[in-house]
């Protein structure tokens, strides 16, 4: 039994509990009227817990019942035997119903008939001899089978139910997120990237202007990086309007895209290798693939000092892995977790249930490795941010390349 079928049944298994509890609260009276004893008590307190417990941590505790065939061997040991003060009472055909419907629940129903069977067999001889009591045994017998099936069909309904709430509550806040995100994307043209385009006009015809006029060749160098600085910032303005947008499809024209920008402003040769089945991670993780390598390639800008880049996507295990190499100056002493941009990494890549690894090349620089799943991370956890240490080898069959020099 999995995360999501222990909480689509919990409340189902608390009922049920609580009917079985309050059956042995009239078995308890009833010892006592009969003149049970001692012993008739002792039974029905010995099987309270077996209700009790699971009503109570079900949410926390229930997948160790499920799995645990000793507690299941017990309880069925227990429900033939609290049968016993309940001999010839309606209530031992509600008990033993409401037990093969827990069992079915959360045991399936192979194995909720398997335990079924002491329960009908008890039945069929605790009542009065006679066709009274043979056929109302016959009857409770044939309640617990259709009990069991009941509670194994309304488990895989409730699993079903749940798995359908949690994907339309999936879609609404997609929904949510991409109205949000295409307000920004409107207010953002609207004003910044606008007030961009007409500065970044303005700066080079400054630019030209001073040039034509002849002005000091320093000048004319400051005017045309302000103009270079300002297209660029443009340019990244108007990504992050398709970003917001989700403009930008799959992944190997965006990431060359990005590389070939980078190289135009740094002057380092990058090659972009991008394996089949990349492209179809879909728009989400595609947009995170994209913010990953261009943070890792304005790392190796910022810090690296390196003469030439290699980026390669590959899909590992369901996941598309993102590994950068470099032959710059390497980590040094810093923390791979001590600067902004390589925090950054880590946390988009745990986001997706993924992780980040830095580690010196096997020629010196640097080789980064980020692991990002197709699919979020079940309930259970998230994939360690430990990954395997496979970045130091170059990676091999790479039939879509291209260079950006």
């Amino acid at each position: 039994m999995d995360a999501t079928t222990q909480r689509a049944i919990g409340s189902t298994v608390r009922l049920l509990c609580q009917v079985r509890l309050a059956v042995l609260a009239f078995a308890l009276v009833l010892a006592l009227l009969d003149g049970a004893g001692l012993l008739g008590v002792f039974l029905v307190l010995l099987a309270a817990p077996f209700s009790f417990v699971p009503a109570l941590n079900w949410e926390t505790r229930g997948r160790v019942y499920a799995r645990n065939g000793l507690l299941l061997a017990a309880d069925t040991a227990v429900a033939v035997v609290v049968l016993l003060p309940l001999a010839g009472s309606p209530l031992m055909a509600v008990y033993a119903a409401a037990t093969a419907a827990l069992w079915g629940l959360f045991a399936g129903l192979r194995l909720a008939l398997v335990m079924a069977v002491p329960l009908c067999l008890y039945q069929l001889t605790a009542y009065s001899d006679g066709w009274r009591g043979l056929v109302t045994g016959i009857a409770g017998a044939a309640l617990t089978v259709v009990m069991a099936s009941t509670g194994t069909h309304l488990g895989r309904r409730l699993r079903r139910q749940t798995l359908l709430s949690a994907e339309l509550a999936t879609a609404r806040e997609d929904e949510a997120a991409l109205a949000e995100r295409l307000r920004l994307a409107r207010d953002l043209h609207d004003t910044v990237a606008g007030d961009l385009a007409g500065l970044a006009l303005t700066a080079r015809g400054l630019a030209d202007r001073l040039d034509r006029e002849g002005a000091r060749p320093g000048t004319v160098e400051v005017a045309h990086g302000l103009s270079g600085a300002v297209s660029t910032v443009h340019q990244h303005t108007r990504r992050a309007l398709g970003e917001l947008r989700d403009e930008d499809a799959g992944v190997a024209e965006p990431v060359t895209e990005i590389a070939r920008s980078w190289t135009e402003r740094t002057g380092v040769p990058a090659a972009v290798h991008v394996a089949p089945g990349v492209d179809d991670v879909g728009a989400v993780r595609a947009r995170h693939v994209r913010a990953v390598v261009t943070e890792l390639l304005e790392n190796v800008r910022k810090h690296a000092n390196a003469s030439r880049v290699e980026v390669a996507l590959t899909t590992v295990d369901g996941a598309v892995e993102v590994l950068l190499m470099d032959d710059g100056v390497g980590l040094g002493d810093t923390p791979t977790d001590g600067r902004y941009g390589m925090r950054g990494i880590r946390e988009r890549a745990e986001l997706c249930g993924g992780g980040a690894t830095w580690a010196p090349g096997p020629d010196g620089g640097t080789v980064v490795r980020v692991l990002l799943p197709t699919e979020p991370a079940d309930g259970s956890g998230r994939a360690s941010d430990v990954v395997p240490d496979r970045a130091t080898r170059a990676p091999t069959g790479r039939p879509w390349t291209a260079e950006v020099a």
